[in-house]
């Protein structure tokens, strides 16, 4: 009966305040907000009975005398509970190193009321930590958080391990397992996204009807979408992604491969989850721009001098290919002319993988493939990721004569069987490998390459292999080897997003070039990342007189120098633009990228050094202070000499909001001059003096405090209402548009109730949630703000002559 909103309790070894209370038949739920040393910035809902809360004591206000070393634990202590509005305090006790660039998200959005942030840096500069940070904060703040990683399903593990081990939080692995489970174990009327959690799933997971409904009767505190590049305009994972981020309150977007050439695609992906047309913040770091650790990676190119036979396969299969280009082009199919491109990628991979190809294409052009025969996937299937090109593409005509097509196709793979003989790229990887006795990867752009590659090393090294073939869990396997064991790794373009790779290796091989200078970063930037602390090599194997050497790495040398020049990635070329300049003899030059209008900049490189250095004072402190931390025996002031002629006191200025939970805090140094000297007194004389002293100096000195923090405290201030009125109308944006799709017409069946049933469920659902963001909006911080000051220290000094 007499907890009630402000009060401090003492539960779980710590000190709270009372922020409400809700009562139940036979508990209260009872929201409180840490107050103590360990818990500041935390919020939790504990059950009364269940958990004992006791009344905390009132605050003493007498004074200790204490040596100049009690006195410093003390102001330590005093100083881990001040953090300014904004700022990051769950991460002083997180293990991530901390690094500043990588702190500007999370005070964008926390600090400075940002509600939808893209986080397009360069390869390998942490952006899932990124998005971490801002994962743990929250999560400490709010004990009924929930919030939802979105990931492709390659990755799902790694996300799930960073956040466990390096944030120290415990996600959930939200895969189709867990869903049968859970919705098996919990009543029917329980939605299983709906208990608080983080839940890390895969974008192709959440596309599917019957999992996408569920979550869209669900609201999030953070949405994180990783590798947001996937989800192409018009498609069924812009959709899920949509309709997910339009319930979220916070929205995070990754990709180290913004799809910069395509500006409908870009501008899509940047307005996912936009309510109110407000832009989101964009971050774009290239590694130069943010750590001075960085060490530039050596690149080598290797030229593969190829046999009479290869170069007469080069030669047809160019002469016929520029015919599918041509005729395809005057009738504007596109799926032949994409066809004429697979077949000379396939080509500058290897001659074996291209003879496969071929006599598929002349097969399905002979039989072609029925529509609609594959299989959907069930519920509980896992999705492959897709690496090999479709029959659909491969079976398209490309010349209107169809024997002379057939011709040129057997003929093509005639030649390719006589160079597949002795493939001399290969040749060449198989003396580099005998010659390099540590770990590495080799990248091939198809399976059937890697097959190929994967047999001839199998001789004498028995290589790894992650292609998209392969289930997650598989590939998680996989990189898990590699990461403990090293040795070879053989891995397709399904390895080149996410996957870290760096912890043994620091050498790469590019088998074949790709067609995009960002695939080939993907690929480096496996190994080329965050934690790498060895210079990393990356060998291109590159064939001669081919388009590999006459279009491809002079395109690549110009749009890496361009970048070097320019201070940032500005390459915004799509495959299918680097594909029609090589079919139409076009040369392709790099450009400057013109700021999309959909997103804006904010520089928070300042903000972020200071936030950085505040948190390493206080590991510091944590260290060094041990088990007197937790030392809740202590008074609120304390005096470090008995011979004095002057004071200073330590004042701490705190911004409180609704409950008393404190929204900034400062520290202020006071000096007094003192007229008595208190020297040769007992300890019990200084106690007496210095209570005396505080009774005649606390009001000017907490004035003065007061006056002197003005500044701070009125910036910090306008910064609270800024982001309280960004989330206010993020939250009425966010209901109105639920309740919006909640209203359509309803049919009622002729035989069951099931439409008239799901309709009621829905206007239900959304009445709860309406209903949740009243009371959030009722819970806004900025309404009643107040201004308390309290002494934490005091210090005597002499400063006269002995």
């Amino acid at each position: 009966e007499w907890l009630t909103t402000g009060q401090r309790v003492d539960a779980r070894r710590d000190r709270w305040i009372v922020q409400s209370v809700a009562i139940h038949g036979d508990c209260r739920a009872v929201v409180l907000d840490g107050c103590g040393h360990d818990n500041r910035g935390i919020t939790r809902t504990l059950l009364s009975p269940f958990d004992r809360l006791r009344l905390a004591a009132a605050p003493t206000t007498r004074i200790s005398a204490v040596n100049r070393r009690a006195w410093a634990h003390g102001l330590a202590r005093a100083l881990l509970e001040i953090h300014p509005f904004g700022g990051l305090p769950s991460l002083a006790a997180a293990t991530v190193e901390l690094l500043p660039f990588q702190l500007e998200p999370a005070l964008a959005m926390l600090r400075h009321g940002r509600t939808r942030i893209l986080i397009a840096d360069e390869v390998g500069l942490g952006k899932t930590i990124q998005a971490g940070i801002l994962l743990r904060e929250l999560a400490c703040r709010d004990g009924g958080f929930r919030a939802i990683v979105v990931t492709p399903a390659g990755v799902r593990d790694q996300w799930q391990r960073e956040l466990r081990d390096k944030l120290l939080l415990e996600p959930t692995l939200a895969d189709t397992s867990w869903l049968a489970i859970r919705t098996r174990e919990l009543p029917a009327d329980v939605n299983p996204w709906a208990l608080p959690g983080i839940y890390v799933t895969s974008l192709d997971l959440i596309k599917r009807p019957e999992v996408l409904r569920a979550l869209e009767d669900v609201t999030w505190d953070l949405v994180v979408v990783d590798e947001v590049h996937n989800a192409g305009p018009g498609t069924a994972r812009l959709a899920a992604a949509d309709a997910i981020a339009a319930r979220s309150r916070r929205i995070v977007l990754l990709t180290a491969t913004p799809p910069d050439g395509d500006p409908s695609h870009f501008s899509a992906i940047a307005d996912l989850g936009s309510l109110h047309g407000a832009p989101a913040i964009e971050f774009r770091r290239t590694r130069a721009d943010t750590t001075a650790r960085y060490r530039m990676r050596k690149t080598l190119l290797l030229p593969v001098r190829l046999s009479p036979a290869e170069g007469r396969l080069h030669r047809l299969l160019e002469a016929y290919t520029s015919l599918v280009w041509t005729e395809a082009g005057a009738r504007s199919d596109t799926r032949a002319r994409l066809a004429a491109v697979v077949l000379r990628k396939r080509a500058l991979s290897s001659a074996a993988s291209l003879a496969i190809s071929v006599r598929r294409r002349l097969a399905l052009l002979t039989s072609p493939a029925a529509p609609g025969v594959e299989q959907l996937l069930l519920p509980w299937d896992e999705d492959r990721l897709a690496d090999e090109a479709p029959d659909d593409v491969l079976g398209a005509h490309g010349l209107d004569d169809v024997a002379r097509e057939r011709a040129c196709l057997e003929g093509i793979a005639a030649a390719a069987g006589e160079a597949a003989r002795v493939e001399s790229k290969l040749a060449l990887l198989l003396r580099f490998v005998r010659r390099v006795n540590e770990p590495i990867v080799i990248f091939t752009e198809y399976r059937d390459t890697l097959a190929q590659i994967a047999s001839a090393l199998g001789a004498h090294r028995h290589p790894l292999a992650l292609h998209g073939d392969m289930l997650p869990r598989e590939r998680t396997a996989v990189q898990a080897a590699f990461n403990r064991d090293g040795g070879i790794l053989l891995a397709t373009d399904a390895a080149s997003e996410g996957l870290n790779l760096h912890h043994t290796c620091r050498l790469v091989v590019h088998f074949e070039l790709p067609w995009t200078p960002m695939r080939l970063e993907q690929r480096t930037g496996r190994v080329d990342r965050l934690g790498q602390t060895r210079r990393v090599h990356e060998v291109l194997l590159v064939a001669q007189d081919t388009a590999e050497r006459l279009v491809f790495a002079p395109l690549l040398h110009r749009v890496r120098a361009a970048a070097a020049r320019q201070g940032r990635s500005l390459h915004a070329l799509d495959e299918s633009t680097v594909a029609a300049a090589l079919m139409d003899g076009i040369d392709v030059v790099p450009r400057r990228l013109d700021h999309a209008s959909n997103t804006e900049q904010l520089d928070l490189a300042d903000e972020a050094r200071v936030e950085t250095d505040r948190l390493l004072l206080h590991r510091r402190l944590r260290s060094r202070l041990g088990a007197s931390l937790a030392n809740r025996a202590r008074t609120p002031a304390t005096l470090a000499a008995r011979s004095c002629d002057r004071v200073f006191v330590t004042v701490a200025v705190e911004l409180a909001g609704r409950a008393g939970h404190v929204l900034h805090s400062e520290l202020v140094q006071v000096g007094v001059v003192v007229p008595v000297r208190v020297a040769r007194l007992s300890s019990r004389e200084v106690n007496r003096w210095a209570d005396a002293f505080v009774v005649q100096w606390a009001a000017p000195i907490l004035k003065h405090a007061r006056e002197h923090a003005a500044p701070a405290l009125a910036r910090a201030i306008a910064a609270i209402r800024t982001a309280a009125d960004a989330a206010v109308a993020r939250e009425r944006a966010m209901v109105a548009a639920i309740a919006l799709t909640s209203q359509h017409l309803v049919q009622a069946g002729l035989f069951d109730r099931r439409a008239l049933n799901e309709s009621r469920k829905r206007h239900t659902t959304t009445a709860l949630l309406s209903e949740d963001a009243a009371a959030r909006l009722e819970l806004d911080p900025s309404r009643e703000i107040e201004t308390r000051t309290r002494i934490v220290a005091i210090r005597g000094v002499r400063y006269s002559s002995r």
